[in-house]
Formats: C-alpha cells, structure tokens, sequence
C-alpha cells in the first residue's frame, strides 16, 4: 500500500487514520508484527511520539496489541467483541414503534430468506413449538409472554441463518425489542401474528426462500401499517 505524504496538521489523527486503513484493508494481518516505532516514524516521516500516540489509539480499538520486549501485533477481531461495544449507543433516545419495525424489516427479511434456506428439521420443529406456545398463550390472554414467544420465533429464524452477526445483533437489542413487541401485541391482538408466523413457517419448511421473504416483508409492513394510522 502506498504511503500517503503527512501534512502538518493534525498529524497524530492521519497516521492514526492511514494505519487504522492499512489493518483494515490487510496490509497486516491478524498475527503479523508491526514495524518498530523508528520504523513507523520513518515510513510516515513523522515523531516517535507522534507514531506512539497512534499506537496508542489502536491498542484502546483493540485493533493491535502491544507485548512487553515484542512490539505492538494485529489483533484478531471477534465480531461479537465489536458488537459488544456498540451495545451502549444502540440504547440512546426514544425508539418509535415505526423504527423498530423498519429494523426488523431490514434484518427479519433476508433472515427468512437464509433461513428457508439452511434450515433443518430440528429447526421446523423447534418454529413448530414456539407458535404451539404462543396458541397456548393467547388462550389464556397472557400478552407478556405472547410477546415474548412472538419476538422468540423472529429470534430462532435469525439463529437458524447460521449467521454471526444477525444473532448477536439480535441478542444485543432484545430489550428494545421486547418493549416494542409487547406494544404490538397490546395495541394489534394475537391472531395477526400467529397466522402470519404459521405461514412463513411452512415457507420455510418447503424451503421456498422467496416466499418466506415476502410473507416476513408483509407481516412487518403491516405492523408498520397499523402504527402509521394509530400512532
């Protein structure tokens, strides 16, 4: 990767930059050693400390590590570890049921999708149980635990994608999440949600990707709907 020349100003914040870039694009790699700190100061033609300072602000992102007589090495980034840092911010301000809805149309779409195509038989048997719950659930009026089955089933679709970071994402905004959906229950009643799970269900149980997305598409929309008229 070519070096680009440093201006005078703020040159902390561009090596800082420039060598965040160089990690990010794979000029190095998890495990490979960084330059030593003269070596850095030369190729940016900049101060040790200058270079140090930038050091500094990878070590605090976890993008590298710093070993005692070693030198500083690329770290290997765990997803999870990422979206566990995010988790703070995603809980800042108020949340319209609308947002909500439009999150889990981004995620619960291609979700449904992945899902009709990976799936299992245990995992149909598993969409089975959870909307046999959420029968039971209805029966005696319990919203709160109705809700919570509801969002368990969007859940379970999420994990059975196999994907990382829709799980994680998933797991980290369950709380917003249950707010939201227990809102829903309250204000739209049952029979909306139980009959369009049983069909995105046996969508995903014929393995018809296409239509397991159109019919999650639907059912969000039609929440998103509701809240547009009843706000």
């Amino acid at each position: 990767m070519e070096i680009k020349p440093i201006q005078k100003v703020h040159v902390g914040e561009q090596v800082f930059q420039q060598m965040k870039r160089m990690l990010i694009l794979g000029e190095w790699m998890p495990g490979d050693k960084l330059p030593s700190e003269n070596e850095l100061a030369s190729m940016f033609n900049v101060s040790r400390i200058t270079v140090r300072q930038a050091l500094q602000k990878l070590v605090a992102l976890n993008l590298i590590e710093t070993r005692l007589g070693e030198g500083s090495f690329v770290r290997t980034i765990e997803i999870e570890q990422t979206l566990d840092r995010l988790m703070p911010t995603m809980y800042l301000g108020e949340k319209t049921n609308i947002q909500v809805c439009e999150f889990r149309e981004l995620m619960d779409v291609e979700s449904a999708r992945l899902a009709a195509k990976r799936r299992t038989e245990e995992d149909i048997e598993r969409l089975n149980e959870i909307i046999s719950e959420m029968k039971k659930a209805e029966k005696i009026k319990d919203s709160n635990e109705f809700a919570r089955l509801d969002l368990e089933f969007h859940f379970e679709i999420g994990r059975i994608t196999g994907n990382p970071l829709i799980i994680k994402t998933n797991d980290i905004l369950k709380d917003i999440l249950e707010v939201s959906m227990a809102d829903v229950i309250n204000r739209m009643g049952y029979k909306t949600a139980i009959d369009y799970h049983s069909r995105i269900l046996e969508a995903v149980k014929r393995q018809d990707s296409v239509q397991a997305m159109d019919l999650m598409r639907e059912h969000i929309e039609k929440n998103m709907d509701y809240f547009r008229e009843n706000p």
